[in-house]
């Protein structure tokens, strides 16, 4: 009966490296896109084609969760067919922005499917028993969806009840987000409504109590390297 080998711990971690390194970038390059190009119009070709980019992208962030979380294979496959219906629902919507309600559920989906990521990855962090590269950077990555999170919720709430009093570059949410969470607050964009108000509120805290609660777990699960001593030594 031929045996089944399992592949080895070094083996597990170098593709965890790998999964966590790829969401990672998946991350920095949506970062990019809003900070820099921000949420593009969808009356044109262009528009509608990086809207779908973001939405991919976005459905990319779940699917590298996947496969780092340590979750079940039947609730991966349930997971894998619910992302990919949200982005079939999404891009159908995108390419029909002429229905308001279309743009307001891809929003809707985006942070749904963003906000559902840092929840896993966060699962993987906190059960670590020695801090690795896979912990350092699974913690960056929370980190910075917590950042993407609180701009698409922005955008959302926007295009819905209203966030900002007067509608900012579609860059400027990023921006936003990012000033919001370190606590900077430079105040040359605040919320408007008692909603977006609260919102803001909410994930500063959220973002601090994260950085206390892991920089606290990794310090305490932190092994120094040791040196195995020489046993070449005279008997």
């Amino acid at each position: 009966m031929p045996s089944t080998r399992r592949p080895s711990r070094k083996a597990n971690q170098q593709a965890s490296v790998g999964g966590f390194a790829l969401l990672m970038a998946i991350v920095v390059v949506i970062i990019g896109i809003l900070g820099l190009v921000g949420l593009p119009d969808s009356s044109d070709d262009t528009g509608i084609l990086m809207r779908i980019v973001l939405t991919v992208l976005a459905g990319g962030v779940l699917m590298s969760t996947l496969r780092i979380a340590r979750v079940s294979l039947q609730h991966q496959r349930w997971f894998a067919m619910a992302v990919s219906g949200l982005l079939i629902v999404s891009i159908i919507g995108v390419m029909l922005t002429s229905h308001p309600i279309f743009g307001q559920v891809v929003s809707f989906l985006w942070v749904l499917l963003v906000i559902t990521a840092p929840v896993l990855v966060l699962r993987q962090v906190l059960a670590a028993d020695n801090v690795t590269v896979q912990t350092i950077l699974g913690a960056i990555t929370v980190y910075l969806l917590i950042g993407v999170s609180l701009a698409l919720v922005a955008i959302a709430m926007q295009q819905s009840v209203g966030f900002f009093e007067e509608v900012p570059r579609s860059t400027a949410y990023v921006y936003f987000a990012f000033v919001t969470i370190t606590t900077i607050g430079y105040g040359d964009l605040s919320p408007y409504t008692d909603g977006a108000r609260m919102v803001s509120v909410g994930f500063a805290v959220a973002a601090q109590m994260y950085l206390v609660i892991v920089v606290a777990r990794l310090v305490t699960i932190w092994r120094p390297q040791t040196t195995k001593p020489d046993s070449g030594g005279s008997q």
